[in-house]
């Protein structure tokens, strides 16, 4: 079960955007590209191209967890943006809920 909280570190990885791996690609992206061991209360989380899909990656002592959240058609996720070129950001629990319950609208539909 994934059990997010205040008290995680959550890391963004910008470059990934693959929605067809799973947690142990996730992993070895982790450790191979970002040379980085997932500490227990570790979440990372990746963004489809096109922002419709974030998964988390969660690791604690004995387990790793993935959770995906999906929006329908018309809606995406916000961009996240640095100004540095690092390949992963850690964010605060603050821009994780926002990013995970705001959701942009891409088109309006009058009728």
């Amino acid at each position: 079960m994934l059990s997010v909280t205040g008290l995680n570190h959550f890391y963004y990885l910008c470059n990934f955007t693959d929605m067809r791996c799973k947690h142990s690609r996730i992993l070895s992206v982790i450790r191979e590209q970002l040379h980085r061991e997932p500490n227990p209360g570790d979440v990372y989380i990746v963004m489809s191209r096109n922002r419709r899909i974030v998964r988390m990656f969660a690791y604690d002592n004995r387990s790793y967890s993935l959770f995906e959240k999906k929006f329908v058609a018309g809606h995406q996720f916000m961009k996240i943006e640095r100004s540095d070129d690092n390949t992963v950001y850690k964010i605060n629990w603050r821009d994780v809920v926002l990013l995970l319950e705001s959701p942009i609208v891409k088109t309006l539909n009058i009728r």
